[in-house]
């Protein structure tokens, strides 16, 4: 697939141009195994994650399914060190979950975040990728306990960080989890409660 050419002919040709087109034309949401649109919370056994050919067209997916997305525009439109991340609260539950892009440039590490129109929305900029990370928990539990997705008395040991590569598209949701799980586990030093 010659994704460059697609990005090109869609005007998507810098970081910004691309921030705009994924917040303006992409719905939260997933496609099933049977092609089903359906929006809110993947079902982990129906989900199949998207190539990014498919995410164009369908303009609707989760955080795995845009993540690749802005990891195939990062390796096809620019040169830049990227890499990405997946942060889960494990309640042996439903594992509340969300995974990010982040790139590097000019002794700066950003935090490419188009997905939401909250305090998630943006093109961070840290001085380190500890710094970010710290950052992306932060907001993630705030987050997570202001929409009732952890209690309130949660265990912030709970709360796991891995760093990991690109996974085959169309797995479902509990072979994304174990692409994840036998990936780089990330240790930051212990924050504070929110």
């Amino acid at each position: 697939m010659d994704y460059k050419r697609i990005f090109t002919e869609k005007g998507l040709t810098d970081i910004n141009n691309f921030f705009t087109y994924m917040q303006n034309k992409f719905e939260y949401g997933w496609i099933s195994q049977d092609g089903t649109r359906n929006y809110g919370i993947n079902d982990a056994q129906s989900y199949r994650l998207q190539s990014p050919n498919e995410l164009l067209k369908n303009h609707l997916g989760i955080c795995w399914d845009m993540t690749e997305l802005y990891r195939c525009f990062f390796e096809n439109m620019t040169s830049l060190k990227h890499e990405t991340y997946y942060l889960f609260y494990d309640d042996n539950k439903g594992c509340p979950s969300h995974s990010i892009l982040v790139f590097y440039d000019n002794n700066k590490v950003y935090w490419f975040e188009p997905m939401f129109n909250n305090e998630y929305s943006g093109i961070h900029e840290y001085d380190s990728i500890n710094k970010l990370l710290e950052d992306f928990k932060k907001i993630f539990t705030k987050n997570a306990l202001i929409n009732g997705l952890i209690p309130v008395d949660y265990n912030p040991s709970n709360i796991k960080i891995y760093k990991y590569t690109a996974p085959q598209n169309h797995i479902n949701g509990y072979e994304m989890r174990n692409h994840i799980d036998n990936s780089e586990v990330i240790n930051l030093v212990e924050s504070k409660r929110i």
